[in-house]
């Protein structure tokens, strides 16, 4: 597609993403334009040739190197999809992977990368400085405990050691839910679910997404605590963009539709997590 009819296009998109994205060609020439500033985020990605996505390695099922050292996951098929709606070729990316979740912002708001796509879930402290697009998979937050555990209950882990990845967010989760949990924190997920592995905790805690992805990979090993009693915070997860800019939020909205009505996100889905049933509701809504 010609960038300028990209850049004028999504310029009027928006809330209307949804309904447009139906009918695209029709949408596109009657959009509006929008403040040159609006239009910096996707104007440098076209003139660049290449998008520039954070991620990281060490995310379960959405973000890890496999036994070829090659980077995948649910996460790194989104990106490659959007790169390839946007520039004609999935190759047309380049990944900057983040040692640990904290590292998503500050690429953001610096500029180091155009997207992230890394498990990013819409905070309130988050949304106050970044943008972020339609979610893409729903997910609370879980305990996994070995498959022969007597764990049934998130109560029944007070007073035991349990991991999960640094952050104050998810030590404030578990500890809501199980005030007297001793909560050990890694750099990241993979090496909280290692030690949860080795047997230096009783429940690892990571979101019900790769929860999910745990259990597939390893049969009758593990399982998830399911506790709607009792339940921890549900969220969603989203693309995070950089502040301010609209156009580029506008073109991820309307690309995740398109991959909405055309099969992809839900083949996504199936790939990684063996279902749709976390699809997020927008995208269950029947077209």
């Amino acid at each position: 597609m010609d960038r300028r009819l990209v850049l004028t296009a999504l310029s009027g998109l928006g809330a209307g993403a949804a309904a447009l994205a139906s009918a695209p060609t029709a949408a596109l020439a009657q959009a509006a334009t929008t403040a040159p500033s609006d239009q910096l985020g996707l104007k440098r990605i076209l003139d660049r040739g290449k998008l520039i996505v954070g991620t990281r390695s060490t995310t379960i099922g959405f973000g890890f190197k496999d036994a070829k050292g090659e980077l995948v996951g649910f996460d790194i098929d989104l990106a490659k999809a959007i790169a390839k709606g946007l520039l004609g070729d999935e190759k047309k990316i380049e990944f900057e992977i983040f040692p640990g979740g904290a590292e998503r912002v500050p690429a953001l708001t610096s500029g180091r990368v155009d997207i992230v796509v890394s498990q990013f879930s819409v905070f309130e402290s988050r949304a106050q400085v970044l943008g972020f697009s339609l979610p893409y998979c729903n997910s609370d937050f879980s305990a996994i405990v070995k498959a022969n555990s007597p764990y049934k209950k998130h109560a029944d882990l007070n007073d035991k050691v349990v991991t999960t990845r640094q952050g104050d967010e998810l030590k404030a989760l578990i500890l809501g839910a199980i005030p007297k949990a001793k909560v050990e924190m890694y750099p990241n997920f993979s090496d909280s679910f290692t030690a949860f592995r080795q047997g230096r905790a009783e429940a690892f805690f990571n979101d019900s997404a790769p929860a999910r992805y745990i259990v597939r990979e390893f049969p009758g090993q593990f399982r998830v605590i399911l506790d709607p009693e009792n339940a921890m915070d549900v969220n969603q997860y989203s693309i995070g963009i950089k502040q301010g800019e609209q156009v580029l939020l506008n073109y991820i909205n309307w690309a995740l539709v398109r991959m909405r009505l055309d099969g992809r996100l839900e083949a996504i889905h199936k790939t990684w997590l063996e279902s749709a049933e976390l699809m997020p509701g927008w995208a269950r809504m029947a077209v």
